[in-house]
């Protein structure tokens, strides 16, 4: 049995016809990962509270708050019907996380050697300047010493639990996975670019898709009615990378498995 769904993507060239595409799309369970980057407990009940003085995670009280009703109502559901129909659950998240969980850690990249040689900064301390304006001081109080994985979607026994890319790459291999489907968090920030991220992985060659309704980006007050930054990260990996699918087509085609299973 396929996991039968409708994926979007935006074609933009030719730029002269540049409009949203829907296609079918037939994926093998077994060949498919659903993955949840960087899900953190800063706002949720096991976690620290977000601290107004910091950007830390998703930087807002509201926009904590709808991830992890993202977490409750589609990750968290998306990985228990995934895992019914035999595909692979992977959990991302940052070293700093990983840290407190040695399974995380297994099979890891050796670290990288020290660069030969490192120029001296054009601008003394303007590079560090502009980080503590963006961020606040992160080591000195802030939520990100104490965040964890939010428990809510703890990886359960067979699940890949990774850090780095080819960490992440290597487990999927060895499983011979071709199909990954992503959830979580930045949409516009880390699920694109971090370690185990959009970008990275597709060098690998992967086929790559993600949860529209699964993800949430940065937003600011004035964009997260509109679900602006989120919208454009959207449309960038739809241009660029791959399909985009719904939370709810997913699970009806899990179902569809299970029912003639």
């Amino acid at each position: 049995m396929m996991l039968e769904m409708t994926g979007q993507w935006y074609r933009w060239i030719p730029s002269t016809d540049s409009r949203f595409v829907t296609e079918p799309i037939a994926l093998d369970p077994a060949r498919t990962a659903i993955i949840g980057m960087h899900c953190w407990n800063i706002g949720c009940p096991d976690g620290p509270p977000v601290d107004p003085n910091f950007a830390v995670g998703m930087v807002y009280e509201f926009t904590a708050q709808a991830c992890a009703k993202i977490m409750t109502d589609r990750i968290v559901p998306a990985f228990d019907a995934a895992r019914q129909v035999g595909m692979t659950v992977c959990h991302v998240e940052p070293t700093i996380i990983a840290r407190k969980h040695p399974e995380a850690c297994e099979d890891e990249d050796p670290p990288d050697p020290p660069p030969s040689h490192t120029p001296p900064p054009v601008v003394p301390g303007h590079s560090e300047a502009m980080r503590d304006r963006a961020h606040g001081k992160y080591l000195e109080g802030s939520p990100y010493t104490q965040m964890d994985r939010a428990a809510i979607v703890a990886p359960q026994p067979g699940d890949v639990y990774c850090h780095q890319t080819g960490q992440l790459d290597r487990a999927l291999r060895r499983r011979g996975i071709e199909n990954l489907i992503y959830t979580g968090f930045a949409t516009d920030m880390c699920v694109l670019r971090a370690p185990g991220g959009i970008e990275p992985m597709i060098e690998f060659g992967y086929r790559l898709f993600i949860m529209r309704d699964a993800t949430l980006g940065v937003e600011y007050p004035d964009t997260f009615d509109q679900r602006t930054i989120t919208e454009s990260a959207l449309r960038y990996f739809e241009s660029h990378f791959g399909d985009s699918v719904m939370f709810d087509d997913f699970i009806a085609a899990c179902r569809r498995i299970g029912a003639n299973s």
